[in-house]
């Protein structure tokens, strides 16, 4: 081979063959070629398809196409058609069902299936969150009810439990309320070294002799004005009962004798200036009362509470019957011997 052979320029096809075949071959036209316009637009033309179709490979449609012809129409109308879809499956993915494409053949048939697909399976996904959402609402009812209901029966029950704490006639508490708060009481004195409170027992003067004189209706509102003005005179801790018939029981909480003497004279006073029971009749309605005091300092611990309760209240009970026999409308305080029952030792 001699040296103008090994020399030779490569002919315009072997140009042509190496830009297509060859990754490395230059997109512009090679040097020595620039006489031949024909060559050179040939050459460019076919290198922009080529750097077209690399895009196309690579999933990146959005670039700038400038060649011209029939064959660059069609990559054209191929980067624009791809575009279209790439956009219409972001609205897609953003929720927008109504995308549809007739422009790509089996690519618009898949996308288009894709689609209805989507819609059947959200309207799917649709019915169930409208039943989820249903179904939520009822079971909040349901729970709304049944808390209503659980509320409506805590709230009977209390009513029942009050009523069964409370005499009906006077509305204060009954005398099984009275032991039960009464010796618990006690059993907390046991604790409180110096603790003290008061006993009272309370007794309508001459009841009997009312009643048969004016009737049991006035009897019975003869019982109400003592409790109603008895009331106004308690503090919240005072624990006031019905006892039986015409007779009441007190306990006033950390009370000395001396204040719990005080506080029934108040109480007489109060019931002895109201106007009466019977309309029309200024005769006075008035208490006998009776009061035992306890102390903690005293009190056996050797003892249960409702033992403790029975001796002070049998003593406020003997005050009452000394209180009766003096004469009535009074306070008595007991004092030791003073007992019209059985004997009971000194636990006090």
């Amino acid at each position: 081979m001699n040296d103008e052979t090994s020399h030779k320029k490569p002919e315009p096809l072997e140009l042509l063959e190496r830009l297509i075949m060859r990754h490395d071959a230059p997109l512009e036209a090679p040097p020595g070629t620039e006489a031949d316009e024909s060559f050179v637009r040939t050459y460019e033309t076919l290198a922009r398809i080529k750097n077209a179709l690399f895009h196309f490979s690579v999933s990146k449609w959005d670039f700038e196409f400038t060649a011209r012809g029939t064959t660059a129409g069609y990559i054209k109308m191929l980067q624009s058609n791809l575009n279209n879809l790439a956009w219409k499956c972001r609205q897609v993915a953003n929720g927008d069902l109504d995308q549809h494409i007739d422009f790509m053949g089996d690519i618009s048939d898949a996308f288009n299936g894709m689609v209805e697909s989507l819609k059947i399976k959200n309207e799917i996904v649709e019915a169930k969150q409208r039943e989820l959402t249903a179904m939520t609402q009822k079971l909040k009812n349901e729970i709304k009810k049944k808390e209503q209901t659980e509320e409506a029966l805590l709230a009977s029950e209390e009513m029942y439990r009050q009523r069964s704490l409370r005499d009906p006639l006077t509305g204060i508490y009954n005398r099984g309320y009275f032991f039960e708060s009464a010796e618990r009481e006690m059993e907390s004195m046991k604790r409180n070294e110096g603790a003290q409170c008061c006993i009272l027992m309370i007794d309508i003067d001459h009841f009997k002799k009312f009643n048969d004189t004016f009737g049991h209706p006035v009897g019975d509102e003869a019982i109400k004005l003592v409790t109603s003005t008895i009331n106004t005179t308690l503090r919240k801790a005072d624990i006031f009962a019905r006892y039986g018939g015409e007779e009441f029981i007190l306990l006033l909480a950390n009370t000395d004798i001396g204040t719990g003497a005080a506080i029934a004279e108040r109480m007489r006073l109060a019931v002895f200036s109201q106007p009466g029971a019977v309309p029309g009749n200024s005769l006075p309605v008035t208490i006998s009362i009776g009061l035992s005091v306890v102390s903690s300092n005293s009190l056996s611990l050797a003892l249960p509470g409702d033992r403790i309760l029975k001796t002070a209240i049998d003593r406020a009970d003997a005050a009452l019957y000394q209180a009766k026999a003096m004469g009535r409308n009074m306070v008595w305080i007991y004092q030791p011997g003073a007992e019209h029952a059985n004997g009971e030792e000194n636990i006090l």
